[in-house]
């Protein structure tokens, strides 16, 4: 019976603990969420943001029609998007399609017999490089990648070749062939260049100008001379980009894009035209079209009263063989990169502040400063609030300053502005100066 006794009062002293840990557990809780335990915090951060808009943009450049008249089988000697110089040979013209074939192939061979002749030295004449050999291999892969997505596969055979000289070159150094292997391969070749049968070329055609040379034409080339761009209307530009192509001569062969200035027509309603002001320097980068970032400046700006949109005349310097193909291509205008304290604008508050001011005979008056911009962060326990100021707001971040200038030290209204790696609160109620938190 003692024993019983004894169990059920154990029983009921356990129970009894439990219950009282609950209580406390909820309490607890209850309090930390009182106390701001349910605070969102992110750090601050430093950081750059750029101020961008998203558009559809119509080149113009100097570019030469090539349409030659000519009888027999076209042949290039240069491949699509090669810089040419004036009075280069770009393609030859055969009897027939077999010579214009051998021609290919003793091409073909040609460059083997130079890309293994490297091989069919002795280590030593390159080992120096072995080091570049890993990188060269992931460049020339990711150099495929990039022509599939461009839709050039004449490009990806160029690079192909380059990407297998790689390769060769990595498994002399590893030691898994010899530069004797290679020699005999390239006597073979030799030979095999040799028995090739073809006839001369009938004719060659040459570059009339310095540029890219690219292997097709849009028929939009003159459809802005490069002197009057300046000029182009936002109406005539919306029809451009609307534009599918225009007239050919019969027997267009190609263009040359010449290699220095070139413009961007690109256009904007006023809201957008709003970023521009003040504004002369921008970068261009066109996805789908290049991995370049192109810097640019603006030249003209031709506002219609009567729609209400601008178009936007770019100036480019810069061009590389994706650019010349570039005709009507979404574009984004980076207008300006802002850097500083990335602050979620969830933390912005704006706030009354009372501050001291004192006067040059060293009284104080306390004053009130209204709709003080700010965060509160978390500060030794408590939440603080800290003034800030921002240049833009930019992706849903504002910009914060970590230098203030003269005049903003002297509109500063707190201790202090935000500094880096401050936890600013994100997300919570019942915010105020002083708050304790956990």
């Amino acid at each position: 019976m003692k024993n019983r006794k004894l169990y059920a009062a154990a029983v009921i002293t356990i129970s009894f603990l439990v219950i009282i840990s609950v209580a406390f557990s909820a309490v607890n809780r209850r309090a930390d969420s009182f106390m701001g335990s349910s605070l969102i915090t992110e750090e601050a951060l430093y950081g750059e943001v750029v101020d961008s808009i998203q558009t559809q943009g119509f080149a113009v450049r100097e570019e030469s029609i090539i349409s030659p008249n000519y009888a027999g089988v076209l042949n290039y000697r240069v491949p699509n998007g090669a810089r040419v110089s004036k009075g280069g040979v770009i393609a030859d013209i055969f009897q027939s399609e077999s010579d214009a074939a051998a021609q290919n192939m003793a091409d073909r061979i040609e460059r083997e017999i130079q890309s293994l002749s490297a091989l069919s030295r002795p280590i030593d004449a390159y080992v120096s490089a072995s080091a570049a050999l890993g990188e060269q291999i992931y460049d020339d892969l990711g150099g495929i990648i990039l022509d599939v997505q461009h839709g050039d596969f004449s490009g990806v055979a160029r690079t192909k070749e380059d990407l297998l000289l790689s390769l060769s070159r990595k498994q002399v150094f590893s030691g898994q062939e010899s530069h004797e292997d290679y020699a005999q391969r390239v006597s073979e070749l030799k030979a095999e260049k040799e028995s090739l049968t073809r006839d001369q070329a009938a004719n060659s055609i040459k570059a009339p100008s310095t540029g890219y040379f690219i292997t097709f034409a849009d028929g939009l080339e003159k459809a802005v001379p490069a002197g009057e761009v300046k000029d182009l209307t936002p109406e005539k530009l919306e029809s451009l980009l609307a534009a599918d192509g225009g007239t050919l001569p019969g027997q267009c062969i190609g263009k040359i894009c010449e290699d220095f200035k070139w413009y961007m027509a690109c256009l904007f309603d006023d809201s957008s035209m709003a970023k521009f002001e003040g504004v002369e320097n921008v970068t261009l980068d066109i996805p789908y079209a290049s991995t370049a970032t192109i810097p640019a400046r603006v030249v003209a700006k031709n506002r219609d009263a009567g729609s209400g949109k601008t178009a936007v005349i770019f100036e480019c310097t810069y061009m590389d063989a994706d650019l010349a193909t570039v005709r009507s291509e979404n574009v984004q205008v980076n207008v300006r990169t802002y850097s500083g304290v990335l602050v979620n604008e969830k933390a912005l508050r704006f706030l009354d502040i009372e501050y001291e001011e004192t006067d040059d005979k060293g009284n104080t008056t306390t004053r009130v400063k209204e709709n003080v911009k700010g965060v509160y962060v978390v500060y030794g326990g408590r939440l603080e609030f800290v003034q800030v100021f921002s240049e833009k707001d930019v992706n849903g971040y504002a910009v914060c300053k970590l230098e203030l200038s003269e005049d903003e030290q002297k509109n500063l209204v707190t201790d202090h502005t935000i500094r880096l790696y401050d936890q600013v609160v994100v997300g919570g109620v019942d915010l105020y100066d002083g708050k304790i938190v956990r």
